[in-house]
């Protein structure tokens, strides 16, 4: 199965799986551990999404390439797709922790960074439309759950090579490189090719 998480604080970090049928659960959680031990006890993780920055930047502001390139190629608000240095501890941190914490539990498990709400904003779906189109039941109750459930068809489509384009191999030079540092490799698979 492919699983997907949204990090968050207390009762705000929704989780979710997809198997090859497209059914889908989700739940929402409070913890890291919590997430962890919820997508252990799915079945096996073939694939993870996270919808948080699973690399970080230098540069002034803490500005990544591929987030100034989805905003500049779809338009999307800087409050919507946000430097890291502009984001809560919760979903920073929660990100990166339950990577690590996966790659303990499932050794090796292949890992995308997903951005579900600018996924949405580029394909002009809502969620509805976008289970219809990527084949998935619509089990959530809330938006942490609807992307966790998008995060999960990220990894899906990205490692299923029906996704090819990685926006984490075109980065500043000051950004840390997902293909080779300390929870190395992370991917961040796309629909389509962005200027």
């Amino acid at each position: 199965m492919w699983a997907g998480c949204d990090p968050g604080g207390k009762d705000r970090f929704g989780v979710a799986t997809v198997d090859g049928s497209g059914n889908t659960r989700c739940a929402t959680v409070s913890s890291v551990d919590q997430a962890a031990s919820w997508i252990n006890a799915s079945g096996t993780t073939i694939g993870l999404g996270i919808d948080a920055p699973m690399w970080w930047s230098a540069c002034a502001g803490g500005g990544r390439k591929a987030d100034a390139r989805l905003r500049r190629a779809y338009g999307i608000a800087s409050g919507t797709v946000q430097s890291v240095n502009s984001l809560q501890g919760a979903v920073l941190v929660g990100g990166l922790l339950l990577a690590s914490q996966m790659r303990v539990t499932v050794p090796g498990v292949p890992i995308t960074e997903a951005h579900p709400k600018a996924l949405l904003l580029a394909l002009g779906l809502d969620g509805a439309s976008f289970a219809r189109r990527f084949g998935i039941r619509q089990a959530w109750s809330d938006d942490h759950q609807r992307d966790a459930a998008i995060a999960a068809v990220c990894a899906r489509e990205g490692f299923s090579r029906n996704w090819t384009v990685d926006l984490a191999t075109d980065r500043h030079e000051l950004e840390q490189d997902p293909h080779s540092y300390w929870l190395a490799p992370v991917f961040y698979f796309w629909p389509e090719s962005i200027p």
